[in-house]
């Protein structure tokens, strides 16, 4: 007997201006999100601030990335029910097996070449 298993891999991708930035505010209106959440994210690395606005929260921007993993953070927390901390390690983790995954691919390419 012969059993075929496929596995689907569904992976995000955001598309994205890299020059539109997006202040505290609107960022918090489009990821709703409050402020003090975005603020310990910002603590915790999950995003930074662009780099020119980095001198106080009233002033930060950020760019397309960050809104795209607030959302992330925002759907892990909603429905793994973890906290901010947990949040963080689980995007880090995602984002090492994205980049394992990629690594795979390469080298089965590379593989397949020879």
């Amino acid at each position: 007997m012969n059993t075929t298993v496929t596995t689907i891999v569904v992976t995000e991708h955001q598309l994205s201006d890299e020059t539109t930035v997006w202040t505290l505010t609107e960022v918090c209106e489009r990821t709703a999100l409050s402020r003090e959440s975005v603020m310990d994210l910002v603590d915790l690395g999950v995003i930074r601030p662009t780099a020119e606005s980095r001198r106080g929260a009233r002033e930060w921007t950020f760019q397309d990335q960050a809104l795209a993993r607030l959302q992330r953070a925002s759907r892990l927390r909603r429905e793994l029910e973890l906290d901010w901390a947990g949040v963080a390690v689980a995007i880090d983790l995602m984002e090492e097996i994205q980049q394992l995954r990629r690594e795979v691919d390469s080298l089965r390419k590379q593989l397949y070449r020879s």
